[in-house]
């Protein structure tokens, strides 16, 4: 684990649309601490302070103190960026942007402790999704232990394979509720943690005459301290979408497995878990009971709580695939008839989405896989009827835009007039619906498309969209509105101009703060904003910019045959298709829609 893979490759959320990155924020990280320490140390200690001649020494003592207390409270602390996405038919999940200058210090001590964190991940006999450095620099920068969705679901066919009983059950809120002082009972156990907690005044000469462990609390304590400055001081909770928060939440969750199984080692418990998701198995249902009412107590020992309403008990045999999972696997694309193997897929998906609907986002994001990964590929006389299809489909569920992008990218040759006409009006009804509610993984995605597409915005949606807020999809307008001409009117970008008050470098619209000032889209009232924050002051001076406006979706299919390829499915065998790329599409599927985090 490097420093400069969890700031590139962990940072920002995986669902965020493509230009925003933070590799030139990685490629810079080791000048920024460097020039970060040196003002540091000039202000804690006044130093470059300079008494006055009608000072006395005790003014000037009085000066220097208080000059330190202001840098302090000003750089201690800050509030991430908030991107929510959809969780279920009504609910929400909100990720988080930590502020670039205090993400880089907890990144900088989760890398110089890694192995800290690998001997708790060690602990644990139940984990399948603990984190391990991953070194494809087109991923996140850790994967989980079972790299896929149908590899985890053999972890859980070999460890059920002599029970008859399964209990499953999940976190409730998982990384909303972890207690940041539960780092340490994590790191250490929690009963070694308490008794460190006591000896706070003497742990250094604990650590200088060799105890490894008052060693491991103070490093600890110090992650604690990283995490809570991410988000105004707060000790419950940590952000969702970070890797870091991965790691942490895997240290807390090894803990707990660790307790869980020497808990009910009599009666030879069997478990999986992925993330916040357990999955027991025991003999009989007595047992069943009493693990479930002991593992309520161990979360509770930790400030969680069991999400009851996801709590089910089942005895074997019982269907362990979803129907909808399992019917749209097996489905034929006919060569024969295409279009009617085309309405008959989305017919079945529109199907299972009206018995099923808190499971659209997940049905459609499951169905769609296939085109997008290019395993069912679309000839041009099924276009139109797919792209009907497809809009259709993104209008009743705007959560699969950035898969929808993908798919057009893949087809981009295929659109026409009549396709960027339904294209905007597609664009233009989601931003329109969706910004009164702060749907931001909508509007900012509709956004995108607009961008990569050459689709006009109309000015009332523009207007709608400032006034949300919302750093993600003002900076895409921002870009639309500088950089092209596809933004229709005046829209009432002062708007946000006012908003550039002297603390939005630490406050939620950092983001936007930052890269639209630095990039000129923003004017502030204070030209000298970026200047006066001296964090920031270095960012800027070192060009690191969190917005890439050249960066793409990578499509996985690539159309190079001037001739019409039909379809590449690995349940149909076709011939005569030359020139097509694929990149083969995960056939599994496993239901953790509430539980997932960010870079899953």
């Amino acid at each position: 684990m490097t420093l400069y893979d969890l700031l590139y490759r962990g940072y920002f959320p995986k669902e965020l649309p493509p230009p925003f990155n933070a590799k030139s924020y990685a490629d810079n990280i080791t000048t920024i601490l460097a020039n970060w320490s040196t003002i540091f140390a000039d202000n804690t200690h006044a130093s470059t302070l300079v008494k006055a001649s009608t000072e006395t020494a005790q003014q000037f003592k009085a000066r220097k103190r208080k000059h330190s207390e202001d840098f302090i409270a000003k750089y201690n602390s800050s509030k991430g960026t908030i991107f929510s996405i959809s969780k279920g038919k009504l609910s929400r999940r909100f990720l988080q942007i930590p502020n670039p200058k205090h993400f880089a210090l907890l990144s900088e001590k989760i890398s110089n402790n890694w192995t800290a964190f690998e001997n708790v991940y060690a602990i644990s006999n139940y984990s399948k999704s603990y984190p391990i450095p991953d070194n494809d620099i087109t991923k996140r920068s850790v994967r989980t232990y079972s790299k896929s969705v149908g590899e985890f679901r053999n972890e859980i066919i070999n460890t059920s394979s002599n029970k008859t009983i399964e209990v499953r059950v999940d976190i409730s809120k998982f990384y909303p509720t972890i207690y940041t002082h539960s780092i340490a009972w994590a790191l250490l156990g929690k009963n070694k943690a308490k008794q460190y907690f006591k000896k706070k005044d003497i742990l250094d000469s604990l650590i200088a005459a060799g105890d490894t462990d008052a060693a491991l609390y103070k490093i600890s304590e110090s992650i604690d301290m990283a995490v809570r400055s991410c988000q105004e001081r707060q000790s419950i909770g940590i952000p969702i979408g970070p890797d870091t928060s991965h790691i942490i939440a895997e240290a807390v969750a090894c803990q707990l497995d660790l307790i869980l199984e020497k808990k009910f080692q009599d009666i030879g418990l069997e478990a999986c878990r992925y993330y916040d998701d357990y999955y027991l198995y025991v003999s009989t249902k007595d047992e069943a009971d009493k693990v479930l009412k002991g593992l309520q107590l161990i979360l509770a020992d930790f400030q969680l709580e069991i999400n009851e309403s996801k709590v089910k008990v089942r005895e074997f045999p019982f269907g362990f695939e979803d129907e909808f999972a399992t019917t749209l696997f097996l489905f034929n694309f006919k060569k024969t008839n295409l279009d009617n193997s085309i309405k008959h897929y989305f017919s079945l998906i529109w199907a299972f989405i009206e018995k099923n609907p808190k499971k659209a986002d997940t049905i459609f994001k499951y169905s769609l896989k296939i085109f997008e990964f290019g395993n069912v590929v679309i000839p041009k006389k099924s276009w139109r009827l797919f792209e009907n299809l497809l809009y259709k489909t993104a209008l009743i569920e705007p959560s699969v835009l950035d898969i929808v992008t993908r798919i057009l990218l893949t087809y981009e040759k295929y659109l026409d007039a009549v396709s960027k006409q339904r294209l905007k009006a597609l664009v233009n009804c989601i931003i329109n619906d969706h910004s009164p509610i702060n749907h931001n993984f909508e509007i900012s995605w509709a956004l995108w498309l607009a961008k990569t597409f050459k689709i006009e915005v109309e000015e009332l949606c523009a207007n709608k969209i400032i006034e949300t807020k919302d750093s993600i999809s003002n900076l895409i307008l921002l870009d639309l509105i500088n950089n092209t001409s596809l933004v229709l009117g005046t829209p009432q970008i002062a708007k946000l101009d006012t908003e550039l008050k002297e603390d939005i470098l630490f406050s939620e619209h950092w983001l936007l703060a930052y890269e639209g000032v630095k990039k000129g889209w923003l004017t502030p009232a204070n030209p000298n904003l970026l200047n006066e924050n001296l964090f920031f002051n270095i960012l800027k001076d070192l060009d690191v910019e969190f917005y890439d406006a050249n960066k793409q979706l990578k499509p996985y299919l690539s159309l190079k045959s001037k001739t019409t390829p039909i379809i590449a499915q690995e349940t149909v065998v076709i011939s005569g298709i030359k020139d097509i790329e694929t990149v083969d599409a995960p056939q599994d599927y496993l239901d953790f829609s509430d539980s997932i985090p960010s870079g899953f």
